[in-house]
């Protein structure tokens, strides 16, 4: 090796850039089991998304777009949006490997009301949770009223849970301090990515480091991500959602929460 870089992404939409980047690059090692593992996890969501009487439905934290992919074989017009270009890039390949035809599109959360062409029953997100300060929040809450139909359903994930210090100390407790995945190669490049987890004061902060062999260069992508963010009650996104104009709030099975449009 004649010459190493290192490169640390500066913010959290970098580190989801690169997170996605190479996840997409190994998915032939974890796609199978993840396919199953985000058919048990949106179970309890379809189930609801059923008893709400929903047809239309965005995916507005997409990420690659498997729960998108498993709204539309559901049989729901689904669509998909995330604030990542890389995540964008690739999951209408997915989809197209699939079988199933969905619009994706790039936005961010405060930029719904100008992104998306048309209005949903539900609007669905597994990331809204993780939203870093109060004000986003509200804008992002805002956003995701804009771009509903009437009586609307917002479904998101949340805990009742009251006491967050405990949540992260559960979570911190179950949690490997350190993992490191075989390396993968793929043609002319060989990555292997190395988890280290940090606890702090809104969760658990996750360093992802992808170390990436190519012919005389080896080099290192750090991203890091708070994963999870433990930072909301379930009080918080209540007052955050009925300032943004829904008029009611209300938890379900499976951790999932509930917010109606008027």
């Amino acid at each position: 090796m004649n010459e190493v870089k290192i490169h640390v992404c500066s913010n959290e939409s970098e580190s989801w850039d690169t997170l996605w980047k190479w996840r997409w690059f190994t998915r032939d090692v974890w796609e199978a089991e993840y396919w199953k593992e985000e058919q048990i996890a949106l179970k309890p969501v379809l189930s609801l998304l059923s008893k709400l009487k929903v047809k239309s439905v965005l995916d507005c934290s997409c990420g690659l777009g498997y729960k998108t992919v498993l709204f539309a074989k559901a049989g729901y017009e689904a669509e998909g949006s995330d604030a990542s270009a890389v995540a964008i890039k690739y999951a209408p390949q997915l989809a197209k490997k699939q079988g199933v035809r969905i619009r994706f599109f790039r936005s961010r959360y405060d930029e719904l009301s100008s992104k998306c062409k048309r209005r949903y029953d539900c609007v669905w997100s597994d990331n809204f949770d993780e939203i870093s300060t109060y004000e986003y929040l509200v804008t992002s809450a805002r956003n995701i009223y804009s771009i509903l139909n009437p009586n609307g359903k917002f479904v998101f994930c949340a805990s009742p849970e009251k006491d967050l210090k405990k949540v992260i100390e559960n979570e911190w407790k179950n949690r490997k301090r350190f993992d490191i995945d075989p390396p993968y190669k793929k043609g002319i490049i060989k990555i292997t990515r190395v988890e280290v987890a940090e606890k702090t004061p809104e969760g658990i902060l996750e360093h992802n480091i992808f170390l990436i062999e190519e012919p005389e260069l080896l080099r290192a992508e750090i991203a890091s991500l708070m994963n999870p963010r433990i930072k909301w009650t379930f009080e918080d996104f209540d007052k955050a959602l009925k300032t943004a104009g829904f008029r009611k709030v209300y938890m379900t099975e499976g951790n999932c929460a509930v917010a109606v449009k008027p």
